[in-house]
């Protein structure tokens, strides 16, 4: 979806960081990745977009396995995902770990702690990947922009809705459900972020890390990936991971794609009683 003013961006995989494109626009204009993500689903105007611009400014490359936050540490930053993947988590006293979620590129990092002053989660980069860390009181100036907050407010309702789908999975569904569960999951949220992206992606995860995420042990998260397999529900080349029969697995997994299901009109309902107010 174009923006609701009067230029379009011409996107174009240019720019290199950390061995990753980030998508640039003409010379005149460069979209960030979660801008993008925003202006795909919703029209917002100029100072709405100079906004989000404002979140991705400061791009940082960091490696593989690096530690961007630890639980723990003050909650003075978030971070905008622009390229790779990263994985929020929790540790136990006796060092084990559990993944509270993944992230791709044009999620927001850290976010659940900005109402905090520590950060409830650590992350770590599950591959090189581009983070953009900006001050937390930056999100303060959102709520001048009524309708911006309540797109914001939005994505942070699906991603909560989500969340509880993935928790209602580990409770409830087998072990071979919540592998499909996983996988079907991070096809949607890739192609949220990307709309070129089909029905394969790079798989960033280790057994052991597909094993946390599914609170199964790495022996039987094995067994039930050559399980999906013969059952020729997903093709593995390398790292490369292929969706074969895409209805199976989310039934399978009994998965729910909300991103389909945002209530535009609400958001227009925002719209028509924040003019309602300003005439008032």
């Amino acid at each position: 979806m174009s923006p609701g003013f009067g230029f379009k961006y011409h996107l174009l995989p240019v720019r290199l960081v950390c061995g990753y494109a980030l998508r640039t626009a003409t010379p005149e204009k460069t979209m960030g990745v979660f801008a993008e993500r925003v202006t795909r689903r919703f029209r917002i105007d100029r100072s709405e977009l100079a906004f989000l611009e404002r979140l991705e400014a400061s791009p940082l490359p960091v490696k593989r396995g690096h530690t961007i936050v630890q639980e723990g540490d003050p909650a003075d930053r978030a971070f905008v995902l622009m390229a790779g993947w990263v994985m929020s988590y929790s540790c136990f006293p006796d060092g084990s770990q559990q993944v509270r979620r993944l992230h791709f590129p044009g999620d927001l990092l850290a976010m659940p702690s900005v109402s905090m002053r520590h950060h409830a989660e650590s992350l770590e980069a599950l591959s090189d990947a581009v983070i953009a860390p900006f001050d937390k009181r930056l999100l303060a100036e959102m709520f001048n922009m009524p309708r911006l907050a309540a797109i914001m407010y939005m994505f942070a309702q699906a991603e909560r809705v989500t969340a509880g789908d993935r928790h209602a999975s580990l409770g409830l569904d087998s072990a071979k459900a919540r592998i499909a569960y996983l996988l079907i999951d991070i096809l949607h949220r890739l192609r949220s972020a990307d709309g070129q992206v089909e029905n394969s992606f790079l798989l960033h995860l280790t057994r052991r890390q597909i094993a946390q995420t599914a609170g199964i042990t790495p022996v039987h998260a094995s067994r039930l990936w050559n399980a999906l397999i013969a059952d020729g529900l997903i093709r593995c080349v390398g790292r490369t991971v292929s969706i074969v029969r895409e209805p199976s697995l989310a039934q399978l997994g009994h998965y729910a794609d909300r991103d389909g299901d945002l209530d535009f009109p609400w958001l227009r309902a925002v719209e028509d009683s924040t003019k309602a107010a300003v005439a008032g």
